[in-house]
């Protein structure tokens, strides 16, 4: 298994409980947190005629994916 050379810190427990209560910053916390996720996820692999390889995103799925987010940070409850 490859490990990723790059280390991420986990989100806050503050920012996450305020997400979840729906602040706005929190969520926009949590969005740039999984942006590059996203953007991964949304992406595509194309080839033009002539066999060269091109990575596009679909920028209406990532605007989906990032609504299902917030979405499911909202549903959301603690304890």
């Amino acid at each position: 298994m490859r490990k990723s050379k790059w280390k991420r810190s986990l989100l806050p427990h503050e920012v996450i409980l305020a997400a979840v209560r729906g602040e706005e910053p929190a969520l926009r916390q949590v969005l740039t947190y999984y942006e590059r996720y996203i953007t991964r996820l949304a992406s595509k692999e194309l080839y033009d005629r002539y066999g060269n390889l091109y990575t596009c995103v679909d920028h209406e799925l990532k605007t989906e994916l990032q609504n299902k987010l917030i979405a499911g940070v909202l549903k959301f409850r603690t304890m």
